[in-house]
């Protein structure tokens, strides 16, 4: 495109994400097509910027491989149209934006004392694999230097999936399919009971927020910081279920 950036396509059929086209996929590779390594980085970065439901993702990976801007190609469209600009406005726009570490697409939420709270709308997914299927939301509380209390105002929306909420603070890593290293993997895999909670390391979490229910997050800090809140389906939920959730997030 310019000095700045690379642009290339990535199919989602190599990358396994397509289910009805595995079997071509795996067709293919018997035919001699080399399959796509999806525990490089690169690949993962890729992977983790994937949005429920998205056709099309158009994705600004840093030189780190750090997914630093995701957008959904049609939302990106209809985005622009209603602020007014012309597509290439909009895009150029996009990548601006993903150059400033505004991480635009990637849910984070900057709160100061002149805006303490926003809201935001997404979707989540009950995995079909424990602690995989995550929608993030970066909290950015970096503003307040004498503290306050995060506060996180949730509804479920009336699909057939219940949520689970975890706060975490900005710096921890998100749970894996695997164990961390001193828990059992029967702990880790059944998701609930006092071991897995220590296990787990969450400022605070909603086990379990209903269709068309509400839930209440708060966590006190002494000091502005980092957070991410991690949203899945309930482990008591129906695998590969979906839903939608709405946060009003805030600080007191």
């Amino acid at each position: 495109m310019n000095e700045y950036f690379i642009n290339t396509w990535v199919s989602n059929v190599a990358f396994g994400r397509t289910p009805n086209k595995r079997a071509y996929l795996a067709q293919r590779i018997q035919n001699g097509f080399k399959g796509v390594d999806t525990t490089h980085p690169l690949a993962q970065a890729i992977i983790s910027g994937w949005h429920l439901h998205s056709p099309v993702d158009c994705l600004v990976i840093s030189p780190e491989l750090k997914l630093v801007g995701r957008q959904d190609a049609n939302r990106l469209y209809q985005d622009n149209v209603d602020r007014g600009l012309s597509q290439t406005e909009g895009y150029r726009l996009f990548l601006s934006e993903a150059l400033e570490g505004k991480s635009p697409g990637l849910g984070k939420i900057v709160l100061t004392p002149v805006c303490p709270s926003m809201e935001v709308m997404d979707t989540f997914q009950t995995p079909m694999v424990p602690h995989q299927d995550y929608t993030v939301v970066e909290i950015d509380t970096t503003a307040f230097e004498d503290g306050g209390t995060l506060t996180l105002d949730i509804e479920v929306g009336r699909g057939k999936a219940a949520g689970t909420f975890y706060l975490f603070d900005g710096d921890k890593d998100l749970p894996t399919e695997k164990a961390p290293e001193g828990v059992a993997p029967s702990v880790w895999e059944c998701q609930h009971g006092a071991a897995y909670v220590e296990a787990l390391g969450a400022r605070a979490t909603e086990w379990y927020v209903g269709p068309e229910k509400t839930g209440k997050i708060t966590s006190p800090f002494d000091q502005g910081n980092l957070f991410r809140l991690c949203v899945t389906g309930s482990v008591y939920g129906v695998r590969g279920s979906l839903n939608a959730f709405s946060l009003k997030i805030s600080v007191f």
